[in-house]
């Protein structure tokens, strides 16, 4: 049965112990247990691995989070919209969408604005059902522009939105008596030479659309939207030099990168200070799941993006466009799954055994080379051989 032993011993008084061994010994025991532990990170920390299907998710909302300074371009300029091909547009949104105005610095100037859509902001009741029987002096005169969702406008915005419905440009905004009361064209010449932080989120459908923050309110006129920029009086060029500071499309997983944040565009044209800017980005959006270890799951979605920007001529025949910056918006029909996996414990065994087999064969091949070497050595010298 002694023939089968693969593990011969050797008595001690052979053994020759030498101090490069014990440092070779050494050196391969802490390089052994460095191994270990890096293992054991290894087993003890499960790994993500991403699998691919194809989405078949319906009627969920998308949320595209936002928070973005523009650095030449004012509050009261400013207008959040969004659009998608199926019709769905939201025009001029303020729910959920925070504008804070800035110095040119960026130190802000007052609190974040908000106000809340959806609700009846043309105040006093009135019966809907006969706007002909409306007190006009008393509740506000639309200037002609009153319908049976607006019958009056109480404000310089409700006439600037009874307006907009009716398709009509605001241009004359020094004739209208709210807006005169309210200081509406002293209030924007204030801001000319600020800056605006716009952030919050917008809820979309899960079509393709686009989000657009312009200078000015759309219309529609002739079955098609135009921008309103007349509003302003504002004869120059508008820059929409701009700082993404975060840009996402749901709620953020462990690792995730969104590739816009903190980038920055800054408007800058040999044509002139004449010439207002448009910024487009185009995202694919890719929905995603995210499996937590406690076995929670997130929905969220990742995008890539190429950009594009041209120079705009407001009113001449170059540069056809909207000044402005646009999120054009497509959902991938590929959804990517992360689920996170564990080695098996029996693969952590095996592994363990390689790293001891393996350092203890290198050290002592490492060490019969530096012993035999200085053996020879030794031996040549007491012979009296020169090398």
């Amino acid at each position: 049965m002694q023939a089968f032993d693969a593990f011969s011993r050797t008595e001690n008084e052979y053994r020759v112990r030498t101090k490069s061994g014990a440092i070779i010994s050494v050196a391969a025991l802490v390089f052994m247990s460095f191994l270990f532990f890096t293992e054991l990170v290894l087993f003890l920390s499960p790994e993500v691995q991403p699998n691919l299907y194809v989405d078949t998710s319906l009627g969920e909302l998308i949320q595209i989070n936002l928070d973005i300074t523009f650095h030449s371009l004012p509050c009261g300029f400013i207008s959040v919209n969004v659009m998608d091909k199926t019709g769905n547009h939201q025009l001029n949104v303020h729910d959920h969408i925070y504008l804070t105005r800035l110095s040119k610095d960026g130190r802000p100037l007052a609190t974040a604005e908000k106000e809340e859509v959806g609700e009846d902001q043309h105040a006093p009741d009135v019966d809907l059902s006969k706007p002909d029987n409306v007190d006009i002096e008393a509740c506000g005169n639309c200037y002609g522009a009153q319908s049976t969702e607006i019958p009056c406008c109480a404000t310089c915005e409700d006439v600037q939105e009874a307006y907009r419905k009716k398709g009509w440009a605001f241009t004359t905004p020094q004739k209208i008596e709210q807006c005169i009361k309210e200081g509406y064209t002293k209030h924007l010449q204030e801001q000319t030479n600020e800056s605006c932080n716009v952030r919050g989120y917008a809820k979309v459908s899960r079509v393709a659309g686009n989000l657009n923050i312009v200078p000015g309110k759309f219309l529609m006129q002739n079955s098609r939207y135009v921008l309103d920029t007349k509003m302003f009086e504002f004869d120059g060029a508008f820059n929409v030099s701009h700082t993404i500071n975060h840009l996402s499309f749901g709620v953020d997983y462990p690792g995730m990168i969104n590739p816009l944040d903190g980038s920055k565009k800054i408007w800058a044209t040999e044509e002139g200070a004449n010439m207002s800017s448009m910024y487009e980005y185009f995202v694919k959006v890719v929905p995603t799941t995210y499996q937590e270890p406690d076995g929670s799951l997130i929905s969220t979605n990742q995008f890539s993006v190429t950009e594009y920007s041209q120079a705009i001529e407001l009113h001449g025949a170059r540069g056809g466009g909207v000044p402005g910056f646009f999120i054009l918006y497509d959902l991938s029909p590929i959804m990517v799954d992360y689920r996170p996996t564990s080695k098996s414990f029996l693969h952590f065994i095996t592994n363990l055994c390689a790293i001891i087999g393996g350092v203890f064969t290198v050290a002592s091949l490492l060490d019969s080379f530096i012993y035999s070497g200085y053996r020879t050595l030794k031996k040549k010298m007491e012979m009296g051989k020169q090398f």
